[in-house]
């Protein structure tokens, strides 16, 4: 059987848009001949895809790219979804975080570990060719255990377009993927390692192609903005950021463009701000608003999270940042475990101190996610008088967030580990067997 015989649908939620691009952009780029359809389960029904996809090829696959807080309705569909006779395959966040309940709670066949083009490439031909679906980088079941094949290497970004152009289909272009940071509450460093960049010429080459095609805005995804092409991603290196910067500006006017750098859907560290980054940054961008991610006001709470600066860092950043003329967003997460009545008021007079500096506040609240090293920690309920005073600066329009929201989310992250269809840590563990390949 050819690849041509075979059709992939990849299924995804708003939230898992970005991956779902950067798959269908992948599988596209190096097996033409099979055919991706993408599915938005918010606007098509997942389940009658499949069947009519199931009507035309031999065999399909079904990628289901999800989050943690999306189990409860990816297990619904996974349970019907089998019926089809579909090959269904598990991605995005929770797989990896979560690959042993993923597999044995959640119905699927296989889960892709880590990044998934070169994975997914790899599973789609192999299994075209042969019905194998076991390939490197993936999780499977065997002999009662959860088998994850790790891959020795990274994905080359520059092998790959970061999104499916062709079909009229973009979204921020992913330059740099993992971090060195490890801060215990983020999944990025334990799902994909050390920092990595897709090339400038790569970025500049397919920004071009957006912008041909009617594209204005390019926006752009990395853990640290102004960490780009450091060896660590944290310790900036001005002159590859220049190079990025310049480089965009320059194919931008070409086209009439703007360049939004630092600003949503990324953030910068404020490790990272310095003198030369915000010049670099004012020079080149058109956003005037920046993301700073201060996460704590608490020294003690920014230790144990594993932030690798202190409180003054954040308000240097921002002082920094003000004086090359960009506004200010900064994160600030309340309720990080461990954090004690003291270390959340250091916070909140970090929030006011920051918000009489003319900063805006984008409040959350800890999410226990699957994979990080605090994913078991049972989130915290907030005072109402923390309530009132952080409900006080979003009343004023100094802060914003779904932070309320995000306690709600929290607490059924948690419970979803209560019911067992997430498996805590230890007990991922005993399941779990690692392979190199």
């Amino acid at each position: 059987m050819g690849v041509g015989e075979v059709a992939l649908a990849v299924v995804y939620g708003s939230s898992s848009r970005y991956g779902a691009y950067a798959v269908a952009a992948a599988v596209e780029h190096r097996l033409p001949e099979v055919y991706v359809h993408l599915v938005n389960w918010g606007r098509v029904n997942p389940l009658e895809a499949v069947r009519g996809l199931a009507e035309r090829y031999r065999k399909v696959i079904v990628g289901i790219s999800f989050n943690s807080l999306q189990v409860p309705y990816v297990a619904e569909l996974v349970a019907e979804l089998r019926k089809t006779g579909a090959l269904v395959v598990a991605g995005g966040p929770h797989a990896t975080g979560d690959p042993v309940g993923t597999l044995l709670k959640l119905g699927f066949d296989v889960a892709v570990y880590g990044e998934g083009e070169d994975t997914v490439v790899e599973l789609v031909r192999k299994y075209a060719e042969s019905g194998e679906y076991r390939v490197c980088g993936t999780a499977y079941t065997e002999g009662g255990k959860v088998i994850v094949g790790v891959r020795g290497r990274c994905v080359d970004l520059d092998s790959y377009p970061p999104y499916p152009y062709w079909r009229g289909l973009y979204c921020p272009m992913e330059v740099m993927r993992g971090c060195s940071g490890g801060c215990r509450f983020c999944q990025v460093t334990y799902a994909f390692g050390l920092p990595r960049y897709r090339s400038v010429e790569s970025v500049v080459r397919y920004s071009e192609e957006a912008l041909k095609r009617g594209i204005r805005d390019l926006r752009f995804v990395a853990p640290n903005s102004l960490g780009y092409g450091s060896p660590d991603g944290i310790k900036p290196d001005p002159v590859k950021l220049e190079e990025l910067l310049s480089s965009l500006r320059r194919v931008a006017d070409r086209y009439g463009g703007r360049v939004f750098y630092g600003s949503f859907p990324t953030e910068v560290r404020p490790d990272s701000v310095t003198e030369e980054t915000a010049s670099v940054l004012r020079r080149y961008v058109d956003n005037r608003r920046v993301v700073v991610g201060a996460q704590s006001g608490s020294e003690r709470v920014l230790r144990a999270v594993r932030r690798t600066h202190g409180v003054e860092e954040v308000v240097n950043a921002v002082s920094t940042l003000t004086a090359k003329g960009f506004s200010v967003d900064v994160d600030i997460i309340v309720g990080l475990p461990g954090e004690e009545a003291e270390d959340l008021e250091e916070t909140i007079r970090l929030a006011e101190r920051l918000v009489a500096m003319g900063v805006r506040l984008h409040l959350h609240t800890f999410m226990p996610l699957p994979g990080t090293p605090l994913e078991d920690s049972e989130p915290s309920q907030l005072s109402p008088e923390v309530r009132r005073r952080l409900a006080r600066l979003v009343g004023l329009g100094r802060a914003y967030g779904d932070w309320m929201k995000q306690e709600e989310a929290a607490r059924t992250l948690y419970e979803l580990k209560v019911r067992g269809l997430v498996y805590r840590r230890s007990e991922r563990l005993k399941l779990l067997r690692l392979r190199m390949c």
